[in-house]
């Protein structure tokens, strides 16, 4: 079959369209930079070349996909005069050159069932990670000519989930990308006002997102405000086994985290963190950190001033640390206050008292990127079930640690539990 599709590609599109070999190929662009443009004429070069497989084509929302992509796929192929069908019900598109077709996902829900060769993700970063760590699941069959997974998306700030996976941590065995575009390069598609548009509705750091495509902080009200990679940052440090294990501990079930510090008397060291999934208690934190090689006898845990009382399973916090050989407890009676908090932290993070290692502690890095302070309360803002966990048990740990100036220390037999 004699096949051409007309394809005026901008520079971020041409790459874009070019990589045949990156696995999980990424393209973050600006508003306007024509990403949506360039998934669907990557959706249609993944099918021509992978003809004996199905492919597969998430969007956040059906809704989205008919508003976006659909009357794309409808303009693109009709200009090109090539016939298709696209069921409404079952939510695929048919095209003459493979009798395998292109399903359309949502990813409002659990992805059960498909068996891809291929996929393409439109708007990437407004789908939660679960649904990508599916999709990637759904991509196996081997057939595939060009098993390629390709997303596009406009960054959503450097604690998105996606600027870890792709940046910070990307997954061990497989090839990944991100090509970069600006809205600019896509100007004979846009109208005159467009980018004086942008650039009078953003200030200049979101337009490094919003024009440039770009992973920057987002956060305008950043609690930990005094954060600086050049000075609170230091990948060589690594878990010492004969130095004492200081671990900063929070209590909630979903995402239990703990921080793991080395301390001189006058620096803390973050070398370590564990977090445990939904559903997790005290007892299987203890476990952990007994198997990365945490002993009772040689760690100091800061655990939040609530484990007196609070249980995460029968027994206080405090007492199941205690009976699986942790005796070692510091805590105050009471979790200060947000702005004390607030306070004491900034002030250790600007004179570089903290210091850790962001490959191993992710967590923690992205709580000080991303976590906000509420303008009026003045408290931390509690709405993203995956931040403050990690940052909420170093707060506790540094109160005890390094009180605020004028501040006494607690009383050794108030603080420490035995």
């Amino acid at each position: 079959m004699n096949l051409t599709i007309r394809y005026k590609r901008n520079a971020h599109q041409r790459e874009f369209h070019a990589d045949k070999t990156t696995k999980l190929l990424h393209l973050s662009t600006g508003f306007g930079g024509g990403k949506s443009y360039a998934a669907v004429m990557k959706s249609l070069d993944l099918s021509i070349l992978n003809r004996r497989t199905h492919g597969g084509l998430m969007c956040p929302t059906y809704g989205e996909f008919k508003r976006d992509m659909l009357p794309l796929f409808e303009d693109i192929l009709e200009s090109n005069k090539i016939r298709y069908e696209y069921h409404k019900t079952d939510h695929y598109f048919s095209f003459p050159w493979t009798k395998k077709m292109l399903w359309i996902a949502s990813a409002e829900n659990k992805l059960r069932g498909p068996n891809w060769g291929w996929g393409v993700i439109n708007e990437l970063t407004l789908c939660p990670i679960v649904r990508y760590r599916e999709f990637m699941g759904r991509v196996r069959d081997k057939r595939a000519v060009v098993s390629q997974i390709a997303s596009v998306g406009t960054p959503e700030g450097i604690s998105s989930d996606y600027y870890e996976f792709f940046i910070e941590k990307p997954p061990v065995g497989l090839s990944t990308k991100v090509i970069y575009g600006d809205t600019r390069a896509n100007l004979d598609n846009l109208s005159a006002e467009y980018i004086p548009m942008l650039e009078a509705a953003y200030d200049q750091k979101m337009l490094q997102a919003y024009l440039k495509g770009l992973w920057v902080n987002m956060n305008a009200n950043q609690f930990y405000y005094a954060f600086d990679p050049a000075v609170n940052e230091d990948k060589s440090m690594v878990p010492m086994s004969g130095l004492k294990a200081h671990v900063a501990m929070d209590f909630n079930v979903d995402y239990m985290t703990a921080t793991i510090w080395h301390y001189d008397g006058a620096n803390l060291y973050g070398v370590d963190e564990i977090v445990l999934p939904h559903n997790a208690d005290t007892v299987k934190m203890t476990e952990a950190l007994k198997a990365r090689g945490y002993r009772p006898e040689t760690t100091t845990i800061y655990p939040d001033p609530a484990a007196k009382a609070r249980s995460t399973k029968g027994l206080p916090d405090a007492t199941i640390l205690r009976n699986q050989g942790f005796t070692d407890i510091r805590m105050k009676l009471a979790a200060p206050s947000f702005r004390k908090r607030q306070l004491n932290m900034n002030n250790l993070l600007a004179k570089g008292v903290i210091k850790f290692n962001p490959e191993k502690m992710p967590s923690f890095k992205k709580d000080l990127v991303g976590v906000a302070q509420n303008p009026i309360t003045l408290e931390k803002d509690k709405s993203n079930p995956r931040l403050t966990h990690a940052s909420d048990g170093v707060d506790y740990m540094t109160d005890i640690l390094f009180p605020l100036s004028g501040e006494k220390p607690m009383a050794p037999h108030v603080v420490r539990v035995r």
